[in-house]
């Protein structure tokens, strides 16, 4: 996908978390243990809304240093009809950001130097996790769009599993290909022999490799070497 359809991406789950209402606030959220539907909006608006513009400001070097986005959140944060007005105002200020500067721009990113257009597809695919989470505890689920799904599937494969494996130091023992249901490319995740297959729509397929439930997803071959794999991501980024 482009980095202008990510940025619309980005921007319906801005608009969708912005139509909650108050009362779903306190709602918890089973996927975010300890969390309730508020502490997601305030961790999207300090996170991702004050996070990433930061990343977007810092002065990217030649070296392979990870750059971690830990900005220490406020003593109190906002509650209620607040927390969504401060979402508000943080995520299109963010978004305003994203859309002002040039996708090509040089910045830090989780992997070291790289470009603006990284943050916008990340951007996307966070919000639209964290919708997923929030969502499910609603029960208001709606399908993700095919395209949308498959991209988010492909940053999982070529950017966030390789960088887990490599942040926690435990590299699965062999490889597994990835298979979304429907017109799709497979992927494969690791090298050498593979042992196992990880399969079922895009968008399940999608979130369980970004820690999200494994339930819906079908595994044939080495059910171990699969769920290490699926385990990486939620270890890796967890708080991030």
């Amino acid at each position: 996908m482009a980095p202008a359809e990510h940025l619309e991406w980005f921007q319906d789950n801005i608009d969708w978390f912005l139509a909650l209402p108050v009362a779903a606030l306190s709602t918890p959220v089973p996927a975010c243990p300890g969390w309730d539907v508020e502490r997601v909006v305030t961790h999207l608006s300090y996170g991702l809304g004050v996070g990433y513009p930061h990343a977007l400001r810092a002065v990217p070097t030649t070296d392979d240093a990870v750059v971690f986005l830990d900005l220490e959140l406020p003593t109190e944060l906002p509650t209620g009809s607040a927390a969504l007005a401060d979402f508000d105002l943080r995520m299109n200020s963010c978004s305003a950001t994203f859309r002002d500067i040039d996708p090509q721009a040089p910045c830090y990113t989780y992997a070291g130097p790289g470009v603006a257009a990284f943050w916008f597809r990340r951007a996307a695919i966070e919000t639209t996790l964290h919708r997923f989470d929030v969502a499910e505890a609603l029960n208001v689920h709606e399908p993700l769009r095919f395209e949308r799904a498959i991209d988010g599937l492909e940053e999982a494969v070529t950017f966030a599993l390789p960088l887990a494996a490599t942040w926690t130091a435990s590299s699965p023992s062999a490889a597994v290909v990835v298979r979304p249901n429907g017109d799709s490319p497979s992927f494969q995740l690791g090298d050498g022999p593979v042992a196992a297959e990880i399969s079922g729509d895009g968008e399940t397929v999608f979130a369980a490799l970004w820690g999200r439930s494994t339930d819906r997803v079908e595994i044939a071959g080495d059910e171990a070497v699969a769920h290490q794999w699926l385990s990486l991501v939620e270890r890796a980024f967890a708080g991030r």
